[in-house]
């Protein structure tokens, strides 16, 4: 079986929109977060913030390309 296979199977279920909605929330949080002025001052933070927004990006670009199939 394929991820694609597999997302396509998930996409099936009634609580798909939960779980895509939940990771599009978080990733608004975190560009949120990133505006945040306790976050400007620590490049660590930024970094691990960057590395987060990223990885939500490409999970919800992942969805979106499974939709489109």
């Amino acid at each position: 079986m394929t991820l694609t296979e597999v997302l396509k199977n998930m996409r099936a279920r009634e609580d798909w929109e939960v779980i895509v909605g939940y990771i599009r929330t978080e990733l608004e949080t975190a560009m949120m977060d990133f505006q945040s002025p306790d976050q400007l001052d620590n490049p660590q933070k930024l970094a691990r913030l960057a590395g987060e927004i990223a990885a939500l990006d490409r999970l919800i670009r992942v969805f979106s390309h499974v939709e489109e199939d």
